[in-house]
């Protein structure tokens, strides 16, 4: 092997290692993190154009509301699709959003829009997490 090769292996070694630390830093330190402990929480699903507004309430000790959605995937007719940025919720009540129609299930949390998909929204005592179907 000549230099260049073992300079060019050392650089993709080097970066690889970086962008092992980068993830360890944000998972460890800047991740959203989890409430510990039994929460009591609602999940208000809304879909208009199918005449569906229903209220579920929950108490559970996960973290996350993803986790929430999963545990009780068959009640709440939920399906999700995997994507570069996690999982995306693409179906509620045995509806699945249109993308041709440009649906998609909008998650509000106490009436603020959520910033993270279900896997980054952390749960918490006494809050109300809206899903509602919904176009862009």
């Amino acid at each position: 092997m000549d230099k260049s090769m073992r300079t060019k292996g050392l650089l993709i070694a080097l970066v690889v290692v970086l962008a092992g630390l980068g993830l360890f830093v944000y998972n460890t330190y800047l991740g959203p993190k989890s409430v510990a402990g039994e929460k009591a929480v609602s999940v208000q699903v809304i879909i208009e154009g199918q005449n569906i507004e229903k209220t579920f309430d929950y108490n559970t000790d996960y973290g996350f509301l993803y986790d929430l959605i999963k545990e009780n995937e068959e009640e709440l007719g939920a399906s999700f699709k995997g994507t570069d940025f996690g999982a995306m919720l693409v179906g509620l009540m045995d509806y699945k959003a249109d993308e041709s129609s440009n649906e998609y299930f909008h998650i509000s949390i106490n009436g603020e829009d959520a910033t993270e998909g279900p896997q980054g929204i952390v749960l918490n005592d006494g809050d109300i997490y809206k899903i509602e179907l919904t176009t862009w």
